[in-house]
């Protein structure tokens, strides 16, 4: 694989301070097209006289990024003290020994202040090894317009789903009931867990034994292979994000499995569909208690090779990024879902994204993938899996079974 290495500053260990008992640190984070970030900085540096933080873009494509991280911290750099995670980081970082514990930097009570799912996701074996700064979670968009001049109430649940979009497709210029991301890749893994965690299944327990091999899991998997074969485009096994969003968006689709982003798209010029869709969670299974959502979004980590001083450093720096002034920046200028609760109850957050409010419930019920050092590995057993159940190349028994067998050899 190609490695895209960032310029780094010149920075290395041992007390890097800019003048007397000022301290300089480092923050990478990948290329931000908002203000969010250089805000945060900014606003941080005015209120902190002894310390500046910097910047380090990196690529913005988050393997790139990945790979410079790994390389620079197996080699004990400490040319970044302060570094943003992709939410599927900090388990294979924090089993390597890269990342500084935080829990001495952040009370029970801070973290109960954050949204529960992206805190689960920045633990590891009991340690709060980062911390979130803004999330994302998969949510269920669909045509406000066609289900009340139907009198239709928006599913809650799988079948309802299903009813509802059969009954549907093909009103008002539709042509499918249901548009999601059945590729190959990441976002189908995002898309099956919703399935499978709403109908009571899972992958690894609280421990890390392996349960996916279930009836829910199973039924769950069905239920995708149905919405494939029912009421979703004929190419949709070959749809990201970008694709699915495009159909729904001609308004060819009632109903859309997307990422909050596709809230502000189809307000947009280019939107057929602007002033008549609504948001709720992903529906819940018939085995399930309640939808859930897989969660999105990026983390906040230290360097565990740098020095004492700059770790304290760098911890004021993420405590300023999850406070109220903070995560208004991230909202505001940033355009992004704060993880800081008060946030979507807060009048400036919500002026200047009056959407946000419509995604607190499905945030709250957001979940974490699974938590280990070997994600990686287990989603591409999952991807291709699934991918051949969608495809009709695997039943769903065939598929979970396989899983079920690769994840053990991946976590022996």
């Amino acid at each position: 694989m190609m490695m895209a290495v960032g310029c780094s500053s010149s920075s290395s260990g041992g007390n890097s301070s800019e003048g007397e008992g000022k301290v300089k640190i480092v923050w990478a984070h990948g290329k931000d097209d908002t203000a969010q970030s250089k805000k945060l900085i900014e606003a941080f540096n005015a209120k902190h006289q002894n310390i500046e933080v910097v910047e380090l873009e990196m690529p913005q494509k988050s393997d790139a990024q990945h790979d410079d991280y790994v390389t620079k911290l197996a080699a004990g750099d400490t040319s970044i003290d302060v570094f943003s995670l992709d939410i599927i980081w900090p388990p294979e970082f924090g089993a390597a020994g890269w990342l500084e514990p935080l829990n001495d930097y952040f009370s029970k009570e801070d973290l109960e202040k954050l949204l529960p799912g992206p805190v689960e996701g920045t633990q590891y074996k009991g340690k709060q090894i980062a911390i979130p700064l803004y999330t994302d979670a998969g949510v269920l968009f669909y045509r406000k317009d066609i289900l009340e001049k139907y009198g239709k109430q928006p599913p809650k649940t799988f079948e309802e789903l299903m009813v509802l979009a059969k009954e549907l497709q093909g009103k008002e210029g539709t042509k499918y009931g249901f548009v999601f991301q059945a590729n190959q890749y990441e976002g189908l893994v995002c898309n099956w867990l919703e399935y499978v965690w709403a109908n009571g299944g899972n992958v690894l327990d609280k421990d890390g034994n392996v349960v996916v091999n279930s009836p829910n899991t199973i039924e769950a998997t069905k239920f995708m292979k149905e919405l494939v074969d029912q009421v979703a485009p004929p190419g949709v096994t070959t749809y990201q994000e970008p694709e699915s969003l495009a159909v729904f968006l001609e308004g060819k689709a009632v109903f859309h499995r997307n990422w909050p982003y596709a809230w502000k798209a189809s307000s947009g010029p280019e939107s057929k569909i602007s002033g008549k869709v609504g948001v709720i969670p992903m529906p819940k299974g018939p085995k399930g208690t309640s939808g859930a959502a897989t969660l999105g979004g990026w983390n906040l980590g230290i360097n565990k090779n740098i020095d004492e001083e700059k770790k304290k450093a760098a911890a004021e720096f993420i405590k300023f990024a999850v406070s109220p002034e903070g995560q208004k920046i991230v909202a505001i200028e940033g355009g992004r879902l704060p993880v800081l609760k008060e946030m979507y109850k807060d009048e400036e957050v919500l002026k200047a994204n009056p959407h946000f409010a419509e995604f607190f419930e499905p945030l709250m019920a957001a979940k974490p993938r699974p938590v280990s050092p070997n994600y990686p590995k287990i989603s591409d057993a999952i991807q291709r899996n699934i991918h051949k159940v969608l495809t009709g190349g695997l039943s769903a028994e065939e598929a979970v079974a396989n899983i079920e067998k690769e994840i053990k050899e991946i976590e022996k």
